[in-house]
């Protein structure tokens, strides 16, 4: 073996162990970061959403019985609520359980007196306690607390437990709504795996290239190694350098793909996956821009919040499917009106926030009374019904104040519109 064929043979190995065991590293990075920052986002909404479950129970519950919980009996306990036995009253909870598919318990002190949770025997797990955190928790702060992973029985939940206090104010219990943990922990590593194995193809590709390209064909690896690295720590705004996209061999491809998946995570991120318009996160980073502009000597601009009128209604009597029918229609008439002309993001649930760039409140007003108009006359056709709705909207022009002042003007003008009939768009909230 010659010594050229030697060295070959050592540059060889060490580009390899130079672009590989980063490569693994990447991953590796990728895979965790990735699957921690999915699953962090997950938990985030799963949280409002068990705590919209906790307040409705409640609300539920205290509707059904009115009046205050009491331990009573002298051998066998029963709780009352409102002098009424609910002890066994399981349709309390079994009720919520089978329209959200969670698991739900009234915990008296820290005995779970009602719940869904059962054994491996089929038996509900009455009489059991949670654990002492928790409930030094609630009794501390008062305010409803969120866990990522509790373990319950020989299962890992997300919990949320929200208080019951009695008309003294004196803390009683709490309502514990939880959620399976393996379920959700399974679909944040679904878009990591597969960026993550995306980065590997490109990177094994890259091996490839380095074999048989130049010094700038190393500079353009090096370059597109920094981007997928940055990427990879979950900077969204980096950017990959032109002169890789400008190549027109296969190192411009690979840019240009990891590029596109770069942007497909950052849409992932940013997009509400039913609608695909811009969720609450990406919204205010963009009403900040828009802001930041007027700040620095551009034009106004208006803000408005929209909901659905009667959504549960629409749920309640065609199903969820047909709820996310209308909000995918719903969402994208908004959309075809505000196409160069702001933004539109869903704000929550059937709540969209529209940012109308460059545009008095006037403007802002007829553009909401157009969509309005439009809303009105679309007919849903979901099976064989026609479903139809409107909206109401409440919109401000206050771009000196700063974004929470402006999101709080909007929501008080919508509930104003709520409140006074729906239907409608409310600029000016009426004197008394």
């Amino acid at each position: 073996m010659s010594d050229t064929h030697t060295v070959k043979n050592v540059i060889s190995q060490k580009l390899l162990a130079i672009v590989i065991i980063p490569t693994l590293l990447l991953a590796a990075a990728t895979a965790i970061i990735g699957y921690n920052l999915t699953l962090k986002a997950l938990a985030k909404g799963l949280e409002s959403e068990l705590g919209s479950v906790a307040a409705m129970t409640a609300f539920n519950i205290n509707t059904r019985y009115p009046g205050d919980y009491e331990l009573v009996g002298d051998e066998g306990f029963s709780l009352l609520k409102g002098g009424e036995d609910i002890t066994r009253s399981y349709e309390l909870v079994d009720m919520v359980g089978d329209e959200t598919g969670l698991e739900v318990s009234l915990i008296y002190k820290d005995t779970r007196i009602l719940t869904t949770i059962t054994d491996k025997s089929g038996g509900r797990i009455v009489g059991t306690g949670i654990a002492e955190q928790v409930e030094k928790k609630l009794e501390d702060e008062g305010e409803s607390v969120f866990y990522e992973r509790t373990l319950i029985g020989r299962e890992n939940f997300f919990s949320y437990y929200y208080p019951l206090t009695n008309s003294d104010g004196n803390l009683v219990g709490a309502l514990e709504i939880c959620s399976p943990y393996l379920p959700v922990s399974a679909l944040a590593w679904r878009p990591v795996m597969v960026v993550t194995a995306m980065i590997v193809v490109v990177m094994v590709v890259l091996i490839v290239l380095i074999y048989n390209h130049s010094k700038d064909t190393g500079s353009a690896t090096i370059k597109l190694l920094k981007f997928t690295q940055q990427a990879a720590k979950g900077n969204d705004a980096v950017e990959l350098d032109p002169s890789v996209l400008a190549r027109d061999d296969e190192l411009g491809s690979i840019g240009n793909s990891v590029l596109e998946m770069h942007r497909s995570l950052r849409d992932m991120m940013d997009k509400d996956a039913l609608t695909k318009l811009f969720n609450r996160r990406s919204a205010n980073r963009k009403l900040d821009i828009i802001r930041s502009h007027y700040v620095n000597g551009g034009k106004s601009y208006s803000v408005a919040i929209g909901d659905i009128d009667f959504f549960k209604k629409v749920n309640d009597t065609y199903g969820h499917d047909a709820g996310d029918l209308v909000l995918i229609t719903v969402s994208d008439v908004l959309q075809k009106h505000l196409k160069n002309r702001g933004f539109v993001a869903r704000w929550g649930g059937e709540e969209f926030l529209l940012v109308f760039d460059k545009m008095d409140i006037k403007e802002a007003e007829a553009e909401l009374w157009s969509i309005l108009e439009e809303l009105r006359a679309t007919e849903i056709a979901y099976e064989n019904l026609i479903i139809k709705v409107t909206m109401s909207f409440g919109v401000v022009c206050a771009p000196d104040l700063d974004q929470d002042e402006i999101i709080k003007l909007a929501d008080e003008n919508l509930y104003y519109a709520k409140e006074s009939g729906r239907n409608r768009v409310i600029s000016i909230i009426p004197k008394a």
